[in-house]
């Protein structure tokens, strides 16, 4: 007989009660409805007055009603594909899933070890060590390139990740011209863009202005990507203290509110366009005026935001294994642990800024390749503890007996693979060994493993008629 018998399904938590959740929300259709939000761009004030919206020049205030249909009518799940047209990345529910950032200004050189301005081929190299590593799922610029012109660099970004991935890109254009010239790359890349649609393998990312202010060049990218059916992140950045309320919940509140007014212009454009809510919600350190990107308040700030997304049922963009840190030492490690964690136990979805450093000032390689061994680590543990039959192992046991090994049991070849946890970076050697071995540091073995991938990692290359047509869209820069 089986009594009060729990399935376990992984470990989760949650920041916020239900009650506060629903505060939350309240206050964000508050926000909405008597102070509104500043949206610059003509078509959506257009589509927003159509819709019921109060607009005086740029001011725009949301009713509740059009901000609970938009989050009603937005799909509760996206499903993002490779470009070899593949499923990979199911976003919904607790499902996390990790990748880059983008617009860094510096890049830590690998060969040098050097903070340097982020180069053309920096793209190319980080999008390689993704595509070689196993924990970190998709892919994103980085930086923004510094020895190109900027008005056409996220093309030139584009190609560069394209061309070195097959997984998952979430693409950062500088203006709707250079969405439309993306876009028209990744039909290429697809077959067309009805292809493109049914299977995405971009996501579209632009952000507000905190506080509370659409742009009109980024609304012009989130609609234009709507227009198309493409998977739209529309993502706020607010900071306490400095462009948000100091205090966590208020921060929240302003968020929210920067990503619904969002939601609600997308899903006017085109009804059902899958969208992402969540963001970087940092805080000021009142000290030194610099954003802290490795904060706990950060990590706690976003795991709360992450309840109110899943009470929404929309999937979710979050940020984790970046740090404050400049160089690859004890922060780097904690502040990335920690991040990963919590978007791990919170639920985030889509997981970016992996490889920041420095306050989201610099990237590396480097921290890449560790934050994939954190990941790793984690995701065991994540994974939880399989109790049935065959895992208690009771007739193993009494099999075995006192004094007995279970080193050759057949129980044990079964089941130790799945059952444990294989680094590839961390040192579990015995201390002659590891001397042996030459002594060397996890920084050692982070640098001769992303060192091992550029020299000999091959990604799979587009098919030549591909390559084509995206040289001729290309040249159309030149």
């Amino acid at each position: 007989m089986k009594t009060n018998l729990i399935k376990q399904e992984g470990l989760k938590f949650k920041v916020l009660s239900e009650d506060q959740v629903k505060q939350v929300h309240y206050s964000t259709l508050d926000v909405l409805a008597r102070t509104g939000v500043k949206i610059e761009c003509e078509e959506a004030l257009h589509l927003l007055k159509d819709a019921g919206c109060y607009v005086e020049g740029y001011l725009v205030k949301l009713p509740p009603y059009l901000v609970q249909w938009a989050i009603d009518v937005c799909p509760e799940q996206v499903l993002l594909y490779d470009r070899l047209g593949n499923p990979k990345l199911s976003l919904r529910g607790y499902n996390t899933y990790f990748g880059l950032g983008p617009t860094l200004l510096n890049m830590i050189d690998p060969q040098t070890g050097k903070r340097r301005r982020f180069l053309r081929e920096d793209v190319a190299k980080a999008a390689k060590i993704v595509d070689a590593l196993s924990n970190i799922d998709w892919v994103m610029g980085l930086g923004t390139i510094s020895n190109l012109p900027y008005e056409y660099s996220d093309r030139y970004e584009f190609e560069a990740m394209v061309k070195n991935t097959i997984k998952p890109i979430v693409i950062w254009s500088y203006t709707k011209e250079g969405l439309g010239d993306i876009v028209e790359m990744a039909s290429a890349v697809a077959g067309n863009l009805e292809k493109l649609i049914q299977k995405p393998f971009i996501v579209s990312y632009s952000e507000p202005i905190s506080p509370l202010t659409g742009d009109k060049n980024g609304i012009e990218k989130l609609l234009l990507a709507a227009q198309y059916g493409i998977p739209i992140i529309h993502t706020p950045c607010p900071q306490g203290g400095a462009t948000a309320p100091a205090t966590l919940a208020g921060e929240i509140v302003q968020a929210n509110a920067e990503n619904l007014s969002s939601l609600v212009i997308a899903q006017l454009k085109r009804k059902g366009v899958p969208f992402f809510i969540g963001g970087v919600l940092t805080i000021m350190d009142m000290s030194t005026a610099v954003m802290a990107y490795g904060a706990p308040e950060k990590d706690l700030a976003l795991a709360a935001y992450m309840d109110i997304a899943h009470y929404y049922g929309i999937p979710t963009w979050g940020t984790a294994g970046c740090t404050d840190s400049k160089i690859i030492d004890g922060q780097a490690a904690i502040e990335a642990t920690f991040s990963c964690l919590f978007s791990f136990l919170s639920g985030a979805n889509l997981v970016h800024d992996t490889g920041y450093m420095e306050s989201a000032k610099t990237g590396s390689l480097e921290m890449i390749v560790m934050v994939d061994e954190i990941i790793g680590y984690i995701k065991r543990i994540m994974r939880g503890i399989r109790v049935d039959e065959e895992t208690l192992a009771t007739e193993v046991i009494n099999d075995v007996g006192p004094g007995g090994n279970f080193l050759t049991h057949k129980h044990t070849l079964k089941h130790s693979r799945e059952e444990i946890w294989e680094p590839s970076l961390t040192d579990q050697k015995i201390y002659s060994k590891w001397v042996d071995d030459g002594s060397r540091r996890m920084s050692d073995r982070i640098k001769d493993k992303v060192k091992y991938i550029l020299e000999n990692y091959v990604p799979q290359p587009l098919p030549e008629k591909v390559e084509k047509k995206i040289k001729k869209i290309m040249d159309r820069l030149k």
